[in-house]
């Protein structure tokens, strides 16, 4: 009896465990990258920007508010870049990203060429003529809803001349 009842206990704690780790049971949010650029000197606001865009796909988030981010690095030593003084593109630790939020409006959305902006002066790198700058960043798909990433793309380097 003792036996039985330790096992049905193993058994509701288990599946109580593998529930909660899934947020969309049985279809859980998946997203895919498929690949992404940056095109430069893009004119937005007034202003020069870059834009990094993204193709992506997204399955199970109908209407789901989510964020895509950019996280920006250094390709020579691989360390992140040092924020500027606008907290918009500011991790709060301090280092330089930009985000654009999406809800997809359908089960299996395909996003070609998202956008996300980044103004020069958050990179916060020194633009004097003539300054090369080898760089990298990586792709975070984000759900605002259950606060977790969905995704996470490889590396994507570019470089930047002042």
């Amino acid at each position: 009896m003792k036996i039985k009842f330790l096992m049905l206990v193993v058994l509701c704690l288990s599946a109580a465990t593998i529930s909660s780790a899934q947020r969309n049971v049985p279809n859980p949010i998946v997203g895919t990258f498929q690949s992404a650029r940056v095109v430069h000197r893009v004119k937005y606001n007034d202003k020069w920007w870059m834009v990094v865009y993204v193709n992506f796909k997204i399955k199970n988030a109908l209407s789901n508010p989510c964020k895509m981010y950019a996280y920006f690095y250094n390709d020579a030593d691989g360390k992140p870049l040092k924020g500027g003084k606008d907290a918009r593109y500011r991790t709060t630790g301090g280092f330089v990203t930009a985000a654009a939020d999406f809800t997809p409006g359908h089960t299996d959305a395909t996003y070609t060429e998202f956008k996300i902006y980044v103004p020069y002066e958050a990179l916060n790198l020194e633009s004097k003529p003539g300054n090369l700058f080898n760089l990298k960043y990586y792709l975070s798909m984000y759900d605002d809803d259950a606060k977790a990433e969905i995704a996470k793309s490889s590396w994507y380097k570019f470089s930047l001349k002042y």
